[in-house]
């Protein structure tokens, strides 16, 4: 991709509640009115965002955290802001055969997504932990979770229900797994902005850094032959969405018009050729489309 063939105009910012408006000629849409939203996944034909709530970044049981639901069409007739309830401060989410699998402080959390009941929960306690942030699958069994504050990957068998540590590294958010590799970034240790870019191989757990950048690293997202990651810069209107191609290592950044304030755990939609972006510290979420060509 040449950076120069992107096109990108005007952000439009909705002030009306989780509105969409898609405009003419333009390829970035905003849906706002969330509070702290932190990570989108995509199944069975919607967008599932979590939202932390009043009190992002604090391991607050305060249960104001929840999950909203938006067609992946971008129809404004099927967005449910509180689809799921009852939750606390949910950062990494993802969904496997009904089940969406939520990171909640120090528990990994299942709510079947038709009757939305809690199915399965898995307590990190005994290990400290206190914020459980990114989350990748492996396969229907096995998934894998980071927990920043610990700097351990935890892997998870979702029919035993039991976790074990998988590996250390430093303040790791971010995970995607793709081919056995662990693709990893962090946000860096005491609020410097030195976090990683990284690879892991599965079956070895050999570490390697993928670039010398550092910055505020939350969310990864693999497209062709390239890595992209967000990088929030600073905590304010300051993040942009990098990019690394994992072929020659070459590196750029997607030409925003805007800045993002908090780029978190956003995700690619292949279908619709569309990156969806929450913006923790706006409580908004970025629609962004035609930006890999």
């Amino acid at each position: 991709m040449i950076m120069s063939n992107i096109k990108f105009l005007l952000i439009l910012f909705c002030a009306p509640f989780w509105c969409f408006i898609p405009v003419p000629a333009q390829d970035q849409y905003s849906y706002s009115g969330f509070d702290s939203p932190v990570s989108v996944t995509q199944y069975g034909g919607y967008y599932y965002l979590s939202n932390s709530g009043q009190n992002f970044g604090l391991a607050t049981k305060d249960g104001d955290g929840y999950i909203s639901r938006i067609k992946s069409d971008g129809s404004q007739e099927e967005v449910t802001l509180k689809y799921i309830t009852g939750l606390n401060n949910p950062r990494g989410i993802c969904a496997v055969q009904g089940t969406l699998y939520v990171c909640d402080i120090d528990r990994l959390t299942g709510i079947d997504l038709k009757s939305k009941n809690k199915v399965f929960e898995l307590n990190f306690e005994k290990d400290q932990v206190q914020q459980l942030t990114g989350i990748a699958s492996a396969n229907d069994k096995i998934l894998y979770v980071s927990a920043t504050d610990v700097n351990t990957i935890f892997e998870i068998d979702l029919s035993a229900r039991k976790y074990v540590k998988w590996a250390e590294t430093t303040s790791p958010t971010g995970l995607l797994i793709n081919n056995n590799r662990m693709y990893v970034c962090s946000m860096g240790t005491d609020s410097l902005p030195n976090g990683k870019i990284a690879v892991m191989d599965m079956k070895t757990k050999q570490y390697a850094q993928l670039s010398d950048d550092e910055g505020y690293f939350w969310g990864l997202a693999l497209h062709g032959n390239k890595l992209y990651y967000s990088d929030w810069m600073q905590f304010a209107k300051r993040g942009v969405i990098k990019w690394i191609n994992l072929d020659n290592h070459s590196t750029g950044q997607v030409k925003f018009t805007s800045k993002i304030g908090g780029p978190a755990d956003f995700v690619y939609d292949a279908r619709n050729d569309m990156f969806i972006i929450p913006a923790v510290l706006e409580g908004i979420v970025f629609g962004c489309i035609g930006f890999t060509k």
